[in-house]
């Protein structure tokens, strides 16, 4: 039976030692995708690869943890986006180190905060990923950004009834304003045209979670598997 393991790394990014767990296929025959797996405010990288069930996936995974377990371009994050991609950047230099990589299919997947982070990754270097997908995402921005720029897969999977990240946005004053999941849609439909996929979908009874694996049933999608067919990653048998 195919399995993976997980392996707690180190690097160190601006003179500062930063950690992320990492999720690799026992058999490693062929150069694999990545996925970098962004956990949400107040989470961590290794909670994050176990809760998802990401770890199921056939691909290495990478799990980081945010400074003060929070990412940017949120107000309340203890670093900034420069800071925060400086440590993806440094992530996927570190990886072919030890793993064959697939260097055309380095994907993002973010929850929450961890959503607004991969979008604003995305909208910064679409040219560093093959596509990038957000759950409940907490984006902030801007519309006009988004859709301005190079074409990108892109997946928005948003409860109804989240009362954390409403699905319809929030105006936070200070904090800034959320972005409604049609809209941040929307935008990347503009952004992409023909040449890449804009899609979403709105999960009706679904609050603010990532179900997966046990977790799914009741709930009418697999978060997890959605994302990884999205990707075109299979799950390990």
């Amino acid at each position: 039976m195919a399995a993976s393991r997980r392996i707690a790394r180190t690097i160190t990014v601006n003179g500062l030692e930063r950690s992320y767990q990492c999720s690799v296929p026992v058999a490693l025959d062929e150069p694999l995708p990545v996925v970098l797996a962004i956990h949400g405010k107040g989470d961590n990288g290794l909670d994050f690869l176990i809760g998802t069930n990401l770890g199921a996936a056939n691909a290495i995974v990478a799990a980081p943890t945010g400074q003060g377990l929070a990412w940017s371009p949120a107000p309340y994050a203890v670093t900034t986006l420069e800071e925060d991609i400086a440590l993806i950047d440094a992530i996927t230099s570190d990886l072919p180190a030890t793993y064959p990589i697939d260097r055309d299919r380095i994907y993002l997947a973010g929850f929450s905060n961890g959503g607004g982070f991969v979008t604003a990754l995305a909208v910064s270097a679409p040219e560093k990923y093959a596509g990038v997908a957000t759950v409940a995402g907490a984006i902030r921005t801007d519309l006009d950004e988004i859709a301005a720029g190079e074409p990108i897969d892109y997946l928005n999977i948003h409860g109804t009834w989240d009362d954390v990240v409403p699905y319809n946005g929030q105006d936070r004053g200070s904090l800034g304003l959320i972005r409604a999941a049609t809209a941040v849609t929307d935008a990347f439909e503009r952004r992409n045209g023909d040449l890449a996929r804009a899609v979403h979908i709105p999960v009706e009874g679904m609050s603010h979670e990532w179900p997966a694996g046990v977790w799914a049933r009741g709930r009418g999608i697999d978060v997890t598997e959605e994302i990884l067919g999205f990707f075109g990653i299979d799950m390990l048998d």
